[in-house]
């Protein structure tokens, strides 16, 4: 369930494509604009091969489909429509007029349930690194822009260390331009010459300057006076600092590109590494950290680097709990589904790769050595060589940080109001996440696991926390059973029964011999089989999930399940099943309700798609 409803600004969602359908709620000046572009997008060749079918969602839950023979993608079955924004133009687009600051009274319940919803996820971020990458194409969009600096400054007020890193491409060759000059570029870099330098740091200079004036802006004083204490010496104080407290220097190393193939790049250059220590100690002051595409040689010299590349040298270093992407159009286009495993994701980029046309002179073979795992593990990134083959690096850099050791890395469409707020604050998000695979080694149990779970089921069954099975018992519920495996041993199990309708007319599964191995407990796999199971159990239909227990209850409550009595005299359980139940254990039902799937999903195997 990836899917979103905004609350706050009359966000609208609706799946569409701008040159198929008008948008909803939009303002005139803005469909244009966007009919504009649609117009005069380009679509590269590798885009022009057959498009795949986009699969309409009844619900949230990231969806995949079979795709066409011809583009074989590895085992993901779906993509999803990109989500384009349908609301009126922001308020903050026109300088004189004042922003609304109130929330419609119909409208407050809702606000109110989205702020419980939020509350996990506001304790669960706060302190944690974030890196964004704002490209140069959003910057020069002010509509998009500014909407953005909002966003940044609620996560810096959530408790969010930031990092963000600007890019400039767009904004150089308009220096260029006026310069009366034009942009040069070989296998994709840009050749930095003194010339161009010169664009390089005006263009880097001004992006920094307008960033720091913008989250500079003060807060409105009546809004402090009413909420906040006021005193003599506050009254001096809150009116003049900033809200968001920005620092930049020369935290990026970098070297020159030098000579290739006979071809001096100037100082294009590529990134070394970033100065951690020096931004940690700025990011625990609680200051926003400030990068962007430069870079600074032991040499004393200015590189103009690639800002994704610095973005993904910064989150691999920095150990960021998550690198953000702000994209358009160009990741759009992939229609990628709202969750990406990562060797899905690497597959994904493997196959693109050899179906993109070779164009400009680009050659393929640096896009070929840039996804071997010799580059990967060294972070070689040629990122301007993606682009130059028509494909996004925005994809590339989740892809590399994630297999680096970052968390989590995320795909948010730029042009969805409050898309950064909507991905890290609901449950659902707004965009794609590209993470480790939760259900790696996760699998139908087969007749040589029957020994291993044994084994893992006899230290609880002799301490009395679950009721004994035997061998022979075993054998025969061994096609329920669910293992998680790895390197050829089982490291947890669990048992799903069908216990059919119960008397209130649901339809109910049982979870049963859940255990994870002691040494692996903690790691997360407990969580990835329990959903794991619940999408097994949605797609045959089970509405609720039934628990019988006698120590283990705080672990499942953690996780929706809910106390609903004795078990052997609770009439929630099927009547059958409840004649079974051992009154000497005195076991305690727990239950847990599960949405319905529709018919496309309940095609879709387990593992498909992120449940919890």
């Amino acid at each position: 369930m990836r899917g979103s409803v905004g609350v706050g600004r009359g966000l609208v969602f609706q799946p569409c494509y701008p040159s198929q359908a008008p948008l909803r709620n939009i303002s005139p000046r803005c469909q244009a604009q966007l009919n504009e572009e649609a117009e005069s997008t380009t679509t590269p060749t590798w885009q022009r091969a057959p498009r795949y079918t986009p699969v309409q969602r009844a619900d949230a839950p990231p969806q995949r489909l079979t795709l066409p023979a011809e583009r074989p993608l590895g085992s993901w079955e779906a993509y999803r429509d990109p989500l384009i924004e349908t609301i009126d133009e922001p308020s903050h687009s026109d300088p004189n007029q004042q922003p609304e600051d109130r929330i419609d009274p119909e409208h407050l319940p809702q606000f109110v349930r989205f702020f419980r919803h939020a509350s996990p996820y506001i304790e669960g971020h706060r302190g944690r690194t974030f890196v964004v990458v704002i490209p140069g194409a959003v910057i020069s969009r002010q509509r998009l822009y500014y909407a953005l600096l909002e966003d940044l400054t609620v996560l810096n007020g959530l408790g969010v260390k930031l990092v963000l890193v600007l890019g400039a491409s767009q904004q150089i060759d308009q220096h260029l331009s006026q310069r009366g000059l034009e942009p040069r570029y070989v296998n994709g870099y840009r050749i930095s010459d003194a010339d161009a330098m010169l664009a390089v740091m005006e263009a880097a200079g001004a992006a920094r300057t307008e960033m720091e004036a913008n989250l500079s802006k003060a807060l409105a004083v009546p809004m402090l006076r009413r909420h906040t204490r006021s005193s003599v010496d506050s009254q001096q104080s809150f009116h003049y600092h900033p809200p968001v407290r920005v620092v930049s220097g020369n935290y990026v190393t970098g070297m020159r590109r030098g000579i290739v193939d006979g071809v001096d790049f100037g100082s294009t250059g590529k990134v070394r590494g970033v100065q951690v220590d020096s931004i940690q100690q700025q990011l625990d002051l609680g200051h926003v950290v400030l990068l962007s595409h430069l870079a600074y040689s032991v040499a004393g010299e200015v590189l103009n680097c690639n800002a994704y590349d610095v973005g993904t040298r910064a989150a691999i270093e920095l150990q960021a709990d998550k690198l953000l992407c702000l994209t358009l159009d160009e990741v759009a286009h992939l229609r990628l589904p709202q969750w990406l495993p990562l060797p899905e994701a690497r597959q994904l980029l493997q196959e693109h790769m050899s179906s993109c046309a070779v164009e400009d002179g680009c050659d393929i073979n640096i896009a070929q050595r840039t996804m071997s795992d010799k580059e990967l593990q060294s972070v070689e990134l040629d990122m301007d060589s993606w682009q130059a083959l028509h494909f996004p690096s925005a994809v590339l850099a989740a892809t590399v940080s994630v297999k680096k050791g970052v968390k989590r890395a995320h795909l948010v469409d730029a042009r969805v109001d409050g898309g950064l707020l909507l991905e890290l604050y609901t449950r659902d998000g707004a965009g794609t996440m590209v993470s480790a695979d939760f259900y790696e080694g996760i699998r139908a149990a087969g007749p040589q696991d029957l020994q291993s779970i044994q084994e893992l089921l006899q230290p609880l069954q002799d301490a009395g926390i679950m009721a004994p099975r035997s061998r022979s018992q075993l054998l025969s519920e061994l096609a329920c059973f669910t293992v998680v495996e790895r390197d050829s041993k089982v490291l947890a199990c669990c048992l799903l029964h069908d216990l059919g309708t119960a008397e209130d007319g649901v339809h109910c599964g049982e979870v049963a011999a859940f255990c994870v191995h002691p040494s692996y407990r903690g790691t997360g796999r407990g969580d990835s089989l329990l959903d794991y199971v619940e999408q097994i159990a949605r797609q045959q239909g089970i509405q609720r999930l039934m628990l019988l227990t006698t120590r283990t209850a705080d672990w499942f409550q953690q996780r929706d399940f809910r106390l609903e009595g004795t078990a052997h005299s609770c009439r929630l359980l099927p009547e059958d099943r409840r004649a079974r139940v051992s009154v000497a254990r005195n076991s305690r039902l727990y239950s847990k309700r599960l949405h319905e799937l529709d018919d496309h999903e309940r095609q879709s195997p387990a593992g498909s798609r992120i449940g919890f």
